[in-house]
């Protein structure tokens, strides 16, 4: 990967004023982390600490680093590039069940704000996001999608639990769905804004309600990542004779779940709500 320009003031030799907590040599391999521009990379192994102290930075903490390399004109090529790469994956992945006799279908939808999927994973930082695992890059995982559509089956559509077709689509514990969700994954570079949760009582919420809330406490902002103004592809398949009839229903109920329920963390604050053709 390309190397980037080292933090101002740094010469060539000078020890880093920050370090990545990572073994001398890999650190030397890495360059400090300039020859990273894996997302993935930098929130769970390249936080960066005080070479002194060894705890996290306020620049690791608040994404701030993370922010400045996503807007690098030198980061987007590379990560498009990667992009490219993990599109035709996929493609070929939907493909081969095509030539298999699958029926597959493809949906192309973009948030119309924000959204974070992952937010609530275990993390150094209290707060995640999902990430694909090789290329860093955010996806919405299957299961999420499966999830929100029967959802929309159930409370939306009124479809009971013994209902013939939701069972046909989703399975049940003992029987496999007939249907299959794929992770859905960006068809752009994606767009990351940094947002923040404030709590304004946090001994209240530590306790779990044990000590009042009270005006003199302190707010104890959290930050997040979140995904926007990113076009996403989703896809489904259907394995069964009468597959296109399901794959109908998966499709309106997965839309409608995109649209009205929304996917991911707090979507009571509109986050993770989709515009779907």
């Amino acid at each position: 990967m390309g190397r980037r320009q080292r933090p101002q003031g740094q010469q060539q030799g000078q020890p880093p004023s920050v370090i990545l907590p990572l073994p001398k040599e890999v650190r030397q391999v890495a360059d400090n982390g300039n020859r990273c521009d894996n997302i993935g990379l930098w929130l769970d192994r390249f936080l960066t600490v005080n070479p002194q102290s060894w705890e996290l930075t306020q620049d690791a903490k608040h994404r701030q680093y993370l922010m400045r390399l996503t807007k690098q004109k030198a980061w987007q090529s590379k990560v498009g590039e990667q992009l490219n790469a993990l599109q035709e994956r996929y493609e070929a992945m939907l493909k081969w069940h095509e030539q298999r006799g699958f029926v597959v279908k493809r949906i192309q939808a973009q948030p119309v704000w924000r959204f974070v999927v992952g937010l609530g994973a275990a993390h150094v930082l209290e707060t995640g996001i999902t990430l694909h695992r090789l290329f860093g890059l955010p996806i919405v995982p299957g299961s999420a999608l499966k999830g929100a559509a029967r959802a929309y089956a159930k409370l939306v559509e009124g479809k009971p639990d013994d209902d013939a077709d939701l069972i046909a689509v989703f399975g049940t514990t003992e029987q496999a769905g007939s249907v299959i969700f794929f992770d859905a994954i960006p068809l752009e570079v994606p767009k990351f804004q940094l947002d923040i949760m404030n709590p304004h009582y946090p001994n209240y919420y530590r306790t779990q309600g044990q000590n009042p809330p009270a005006d003199w406490e302190s707010p104890n902002p959290v930050f997040f990542l979140t995904v926007s103004e990113t076009p996403y592809l989703f896809a489904i398949a259907a394995r069964s004779e009468q597959g296109n009839r399901l794959l109908g229903f998966a499709e309106n109920w997965l839309k409608g779940a995109l649209k009205e329920l929304g996917i991911g963390a707090k979507t009571s604050a509109d986050y993770g709500f989709w515009n779907v053709p």
